[in-house]
């Protein structure tokens, strides 16, 4: 296997690139930044979650979804996974987005929720930024508001940058 290509630093890269874009936002499973999937996004979890995509740089990403039953706990509450689950997603393709070219993969390492309010209905809004870009993990952290503008979670996570196993095909 070839030596693997370290994507470069924040002050070198290109701020000006934007993921293909379809009614005016982003669909990054759709760019060749990233590999092929597998399997069909709508019938991934990602998919089932519902994000719609907003912003994708390489230092934020931005998405919104609506609450609904089947994302809440008995109680009606927005369920404390789906918020751990959209962060370390957003943070996994955010940081796949940025590495794969360069023969690395992302994949979750940890994930650290505080949860302030809760969200029972309505447009969830998410907005993720790179905190710190290591040489093998990159610090996330996502905000998690409601419709009146209210932060309602915080979740940190912490990415693994690693080479891609020989097993994945590149696309």
């Amino acid at each position: 296997m070839a030596a693997t290509r370290r994507p470069p630093t924040r002050a070198s890269r290109d701020q000006g690139y934007h993921p293909v874009m379809q009614d005016g936002l982003p669909r990054p499973w759709d760019a060749s930044r990233l590999p092929d999937p597998v399997i069909p996004v709508d019938r991934t979890f990602e998919g089932f979650l519902g994000l719609e995509w907003l912003e994708l740089t390489p230092s934020s990403a931005r998405v919104r979804f609506e609450t609904r039953d089947d994302l809440k706990q008995p109680l009606g509450l927005l369920h404390g996974g789906i918020y751990c689950a959209v962060a370390e997603t957003v943070a996994s393709l955010a940081t796949a987005y940025e590495v794969w070219e360069y023969g690395l993969v992302a994949s979750g390492l940890s994930n650290s929720a505080n949860f302030l309010r809760p969200i029972t209905a309505g447009t969830v809004h998410v907005a993720c930024r790179l905190r710190e870009r290591g040489d093998d993990a990159w610090l996330w952290s996502t905000d998690f508001r409601d419709e009146a503008d209210r932060l309602c979670a915080i979740v940190d996570v912490m990415v693994a940058v690693r080479p891609v196993p020989a097993d994945v095909p590149s696309s």
